[in-house]
């Protein structure tokens, strides 16, 4: 452990911006068979964390897990045992030879947060008071990667090593399943001890690895409509790939454009790669086994990452280079009407208007319409966040009781029963004030047009998705609301617009 914390330490993700020009390439690539070359199997890779697991007695039943010097503070509670491992979390798609990886974002936080168990059968310590386990991921923004060599496939040796440290630089919230991403960046060498505990070595230079080849997951032939899903389910043998082959079925619905094929896939497969020939098209992320018979399985195109890769090279890392294919244009293709493909990247500095040197580090910003008072905003998405769990407590009355409901959902018991007479969504309208109202039909409608994104100590930088060819406003906002500055974007049809220095008020 003490290797790892010191070797973790020394991470810095050095800044050199390089631009953004993407010039669309033709790739050259050598099939095996009628599926995928050596070169396409080794872009696909496992990704696992470190888990330190603690059995601890005499852990009050209110205690949250945090640390003290570095180290777990169980405060009086006794550490009976403790223990760390490699856990394989999911899979994950090199898309640059420089070690860019995309992935799912319920891959990066799936062992992201601590979790406090009691022990099966009531197990008691040495002292007689009973064992909790305490499971937590020292380094939760740290991904170990294992990769199956093109030299060593094209040997007949398909099986994964550790052999990377990749850095989380970005992924999003996965409860929407219209997204559910991460992007992430080899950083270093490592590799396992003679205990099986994961050692971080040299700082990478000069990678080149093998890479995946973007196919435009729109104009897939229906003709010939095989795929191939690739991903690591941690079934069978957990250190090769498995690859299953199915059929291109089409999409979601006329709104999402996720693809929906019939290669079986499950658990560690998120994040791995659906494949037509040997180019990528989509990234594997759920599967439907509403109908056993038929599984259907549901990957995320491509171009889902195109925006979150722009903003990945502006806030995160300027050296990191883009994928040679990502085809902008491909977006025009897309057949559903998800607002994501009309949307242009607007990239920010925000610098203090009193000192012009000083990047905002803290706060948020907001877009939204140009008729929408910021007051107006802040007040929707309160308003927003108190429906949201209000129509979910409605949808799970259905199945489960206000007593399950208040315990798993931590809601007071009277707090849930007053929706025990609400049978549908609308009826929540007549339980807000007649001023609020206006704001539920927004919310209903799904009428209230506002992003927001945090921003973090990145040199001031941000960016946000907003509408192409229109006018809305900008409001940067600190952290406690006191204080607020709200600016104008004019956006053309650029994909990307500026980058834009703006001076606001702390």
């Amino acid at each position: 452990m003490i290797r790892l914390i010191q070797k973790i330490k020394k991470i810095s993700i050095l800044l050199s911006f390089s631009g953004f020009l993407l010039q669309p390439a033709v790739a050259q690539v050598e099939h095996e068979g009628d599926w995928f070359s050596a070169k396409t199997l080794s872009a696909v890779v496992t990704l696992s964390s470190l888990i330190v697991t603690y059995d601890v007695e005499g852990l009050p039943d209110d205690y949250k897990y945090h640390t003290k010097g570095g180290k777990a503070d169980f405060g009086e509670a006794t550490i009976v045992s403790s223990s760390a491992r490699l856990r394989h979390i999911g899979s994950g798609v090199v898309v640059t030879n420089d070690g860019l990886i995309i992935s799912n974002a319920h891959v990066t936080r799936a062992a992201s947060k601590p979790k406090i168990s009691a022990l099966s059968g009531d197990r008691v310590g040495p002292k007689g008071e009973p064992i909790k386990r305490v499971t937590v991921n020292p380094f939760p923004d740290v991904m170990f990667v294992g990769v199956a060599d093109k030299n060593r496939i094209e040997r007949g040796d398909d099986t994964q090593k550790l052999q990377y440290m990749a850095v989380v630089l970005e992924d999003d919230a996965y409860y929407d399943h219209y997204r559910d991403r991460a992007v992430l960046q080899i950083h270093s060498t490592a590799h396992l001890d003679e205990d099986g505990f994961p050692v971080i070595d040299e700082r990478v230079k000069n990678l080149n690895l093998s890479c995946a080849t973007f196919e435009n997951p729109f104009k897939t032939s229906f003709v010939d409509r095989r795929v191939r899903a690739i991903g690591f389910p941690g079934t069978g043998d957990p250190n090769r790939s498995a690859r299953t082959s199915g059929e291109l079925m089409g999409y979601a619905d006329n709104f999402t454009s996720q693809i929906l094929h019939t290669s079986y896939i499950s658990g560690g497969n998120s994040g791995g790669g659906l494949f037509h020939k040997d180019n990528l098209i989509g990234i594997n992320t759920w599967d439907n086994k509403e109908n056993e018979s038929r599984p259907v399985a549901i990957a995320q195109p491509i171009t889902y990452w195109f925006d979150m890769l722009i903003k990945t090279k502006w806030v995160f890392d300027e050296s990191v280079s883009l994928p040679d294919n990502m085809i902008l244009e491909w977006l025009s293709d897309d057949p559903g009407k998800e607002s994501y493909k009309s949307e242009v990247q607007a990239l920010f500095t925000l610098v203090s208007e009193s000192n012009q040197n000083s990047p905002v580090s803290s706060g948020k910003l907001y877009a939204h319409r140009v008729d929408t008072d910021f007051a107006d905003v802040i007040t929707y998405l309160s308003i927003e966040k108190e429906l949201n769990e209000a129509s979910a407590i409605v949808y799970y009355l259905q199945y489960m009781s206000v007593d399950e409901i208040a315990k798993q959902g931590g809601f007071n018991k009277a707090y849930v029963e007053q929706f025990k007479t609400i049978t549908n969504r609308k009826q929540l309208r007549d339980m807000l004030k007649p001023n609020l109202r206006p704001y539920f039909d927004e919310w209903y409608n799904e009428t209230f047009y506002c992003k927001v994104v945090d921003l973090y100590d990145r040199d001031g930088k941000t960016s946000i998705s907003v509408p192409k060819n229109s006018k809305i406003h900008l409001t940067y906002a600190s952290k406690d609301l006191k204080t607020h500055t709200t600016f104008t974007l004019t956006s053309d049809d650029d994909y990307i617009q500026g980058p834009f220095k703006i001076s606001v008020k702390q």
